[in-house]
């Protein structure tokens, strides 16, 4: 049986170094004089570049910087009460994932009323968004190009997604000047999200030739681009990994992920670690259980990204991961917490990435790859 798939893009894209500041013409184009800005608040204190960009804004605008890595349903309820106060009649953002979901969510509550957590179980929103912006600030999200957006509810301790295709938005602007004060485990943590979403993209169970052909291109060069980004703060890398993060995300809400996704969702919403650093917490594990059921896929992957075998692209994950301050930044966060396993399994075998993972799971295959994870990274007391 044929199975039909809607494709969907941001509108316009423009990307190269230094293109930010020509933010003030996009929004003159669109008759833009409100806008809603949503900016990280640590990008305003560490980033110069990021100022000016907001400094360049000739229309009345209001910040909104009150948020954390993974974005709560009190944030964007909060986001919501701002943003009907002001009536803007346009938006932009300036940050990451976190950044970029509440702002989708923050206009989709806004625009069709209720609270958020009316939409995280369910609730449609159909009201056109106004001139939507995104400029990303970090090199593996891709949200900017995704109808998803991913909110924690710390009533429940979990994070749920809505889907809306609002949220892609008018116009994407692509700037590298934004990455450069990231540090290095920022930029690698990231950049390592993307190598997920388009390793877990080809290897899933929905995957076909179509998003094969399109995924293929993205892993020639990435282990080169990864390492020249998060070690050596490349612009051409950190340019083409911002190109990644963003056609990574074309892919994969047609194909979903794997467990490693779906396992890092819960680790987040009870420990509020980085996402990035979530699935990277999972990659060596989960990758090595799937192996069998996807051998043919992860090989030909494995290829394209100048490895030997699983066990060479394993230690090199380890290996970098040690250098970029990966293993460091787990071992840090996560050393705070006594993870409720169980809960956290019963959580991911609920997520959409469940049923594209190649090999079919239960609770038992999960709650081992949660403790041979805290193994690998040197995590065993309470455990």
């Amino acid at each position: 049986m044929a199975i039909l798939w809607q494709f969907a893009t941001p509108k316009y894209l423009i990307a190269g170094n230094g293109v930010g500041v020509s933010l003030p013409n996009y929004l003159r184009k669109q008759q833009v004089t409100k806008v809603f800005i949503v900016v990280d608040s640590n990008l305003i204190k560490t980033n110069p570049y990021a100022k000016k960009i907001i400094k360049k804004i000739d229309v009345t605008y209001k910040l909104f910087d009150s948020f954390s890595t993974n974005p709560t349903t009190e944030q964007v309820n909060e986001a919501v009460r701002q943003y009907k106060n002001f009536q803007p009649d346009g938006v932009v953002v300036i940050g990451g994932g976190s950044a970029i979901d509440l702002a989708k969510a923050t206009i989709l509550t806004s625009l069709n009323g209720g609270v958020v957590e009316d939409y995280l179980s369910g609730k449609k929103g159909d009201k056109p968004f106004p001139p939507f912006v995104i400029l990303p600030t970090t090199c593996g999200t891709g949200s900017e190009a995704s109808p998803y957006a991913v909110i924690t509810d710390p009533k429940l301790k979990r994070k749920r997604g809505i889907e809306n295709y609002n949220f892609l938005p008018l116009l994407v602007i692509m700037d590298t000047l934004l990455l450069e004060s990231l540090d290095k485990t920022m930029v690698a943590a990231t950049a390592i999200d993307a190598l997920a979403h388009v390793m877990e993209s080809f290897i899933s169970r929905k995957a076909n030739e179509i998003t094969k052909s399109s995924a293929r291109g993205l892993f020639i060069g990435l282990r080169e681009n990864i390492e020249n980004a998060a070690l050596y703060k490349s612009k051409n890398a950190l340019g083409n990994m911002l190109n990644v993060a963003f056609s990574s995300r074309l892919l994969y809400p047609r194909t979903g992920l794997t467990i490693a996704h779906a396992l890092s969702h819960p680790l987040g919403a009870h420990t509020n670690i980085h996402h990035g650093l979530a699935v990277s917490f999972f990659i060596p594990v989960s990758f090595e259980f799937n192996y069998g059921a996807c051998k043919k896929s992860m090989d030909e992957a494995l290829s394209l990204l100048d490895f030997k075998n699983l066990k060479e692209f394993v230690q090199w994950f380890i290996d970098f991961s040690d250098d970029s301050g990966i293993r460091t930044a787990i071992k840090i966060h996560l050393s705070k917490f006594d993870l409720p396993i169980k809960t956290m399994v019963k959580d991911a075998m609920e997520s959409s990435n469940i049923p594209s993972n190649p090999k079919m799971v239960v609770q038992k295959d999960l709650e081992k790859i949660i403790r041979d994870s805290l193994k690998l990274w040197g995590i065993y007391a309470k455990y």
